[in-house]
């Protein structure tokens, strides 16, 4: 099947509390991203899409902010291992997906916010080919997506510049979408813990120069099963099969020009680039192709974000990021399984996201 493909107690001063444990997360962040994670219950890995620039809390921000996002993939190369491989080896032959998501966040002061992400839209095709008398086919899926609602702390220091998230991804996506497998539907079926942070920095004293990394982990641990209505797997009909994703971890790195004010119209263009790494283990159960699935991948991302002041008094700012993630190592878990072998491979994902702080 294709992969879609965190001595003495002595009295010490709360300010000195929140800097240890800001550089105790620091430290840990980079073996944090050696370790197993969770997964999206697309087999794209598209939770990958929730790390990165776009919405990192600011040190202005106060209040809530809406946002939209709309991010693409179309997976077409067969990856064997770490290498590009024949498509006749892997039955399926396209997986393209467009999601729409809405979502808010709101701090509800410098030290805790909520943030939900609500994709009131995905539209995936998964072309394939039924090695029967109706040859290649290609079935569709729409439905809302999975959603994911979290906890944000934000105050290790006045600037909010490192933060830790917490929260739930809820089954809310279809996964019983007809001739789509488990690992290729839009919702997991599974409700995911989900883990993560973020720390940012200066590179200049003039603040010209920014960095940032963030990671996130998603671990399942409630699963739904359902019936396989093709037989993908046993070749009888409807029998109902248990799927479990396997855990992904994301994560980012990169650094940002902020330091360019009033061009195009705009009150400020900020480029970045950024690095992202991610890990996917294996899907496990009945349903589930364990032999092509998992996965490890590196991508560089360069992107852009707008910014306009609306009302600088109250602080409406109206935001639009864009970048554009391109693979360039990418290790897939693949071996021959039911005469399939492989997994499919986007050879870029797209992201924009538009925001409204008030």
């Amino acid at each position: 099947m294709p992969n879609l493909t965190k001595s003495r107690y002595l009295p010490m001063h709360p300010v000195v509390w929140r800097r240890l444990a800001a550089l105790l997360f620091v430290a840990l962040a980079p073996m944090i991203a050696l370790v197993p994670s969770t997964a999206n219950a697309c087999a794209c890995g598209c939770s990958v899409f929730d790390v990165g620039a776009g919405l990192l809390p600011q040190e202005d921000d106060h209040g809530g902010r809406i946002f939209a996002e709309y991010e693409f993939s179309d997976q077409t190369q067969n990856y064997v291992g770490s290498s590009k491989a024949a498509a006749a080896l892997n039955s399926d032959k396209e997986i393209k997906t467009s999601w729409y998501n809405v979502g808010f966040t709101y701090s509800f002061n410098r030290d805790w916010g909520v943030m939900a992400r609500l994709p009131v839209a995905t539209d995936r095709s998964l072309t394939t080919d039924t090695g029967g008398p109706l040859g290649i086919q290609t079935y569709n899926s729409k439905s809302i997506g999975d959603v994911e609602i979290m906890g944000m702390y934000t105050g290790f220091f006045p600037d909010m510049s490192t933060g830790i998230m917490f929260g739930v991804k809820l089954p809310t996506g279809s996964f019983t979408a007809p001739g789509i497998d488990r690992d290729t539907q839009v919702g997991t079926g599974s409700t995911d813990l989900l883990l993560g942070g973020y720390h940012r920095g200066l590179l200049a004293p003039d603040n010209s120069w920014q960095y940032f990394s963030n990671i996130l982990l998603r671990q399942p641990f409630l699963y739904q099963s359902a019936p396989d209505p093709q037989g993908f797997f046993d070749g009888n009909a409807g029998v109902v099969q248990t799927y479990h994703p396997g855990a992904q971890l994301d994560g980012a790195a990169g650094i940002l020009y902020n330091n360019w004010y009033n061009v195009l119209g705009f009150d400020k263009i900020t480029p970045l680039g950024q690095i992202i790494i991610s890990h996917r283990d294996h899907d496990s159960g009945t349903g589930s192709d364990p032999l092509n699935s998992g996965f490890d991948r590196v991508m560089l991302s360069p992107g852009v974000e707008f910014t306009k002041v609306l009302d600088e008094v109250n602080k409406r700012v109206f935001k639009f990021y864009i970048d554009v993630e391109v693979p360039v190592y990418y290790r897939a878990n693949s071996a021959n399984n039911a005469g399939t072998d492989g997994q499919l491979v986007a050879p870029y994902l797209l992201r924009l996201v538009s925001s409204y702080n008030f």
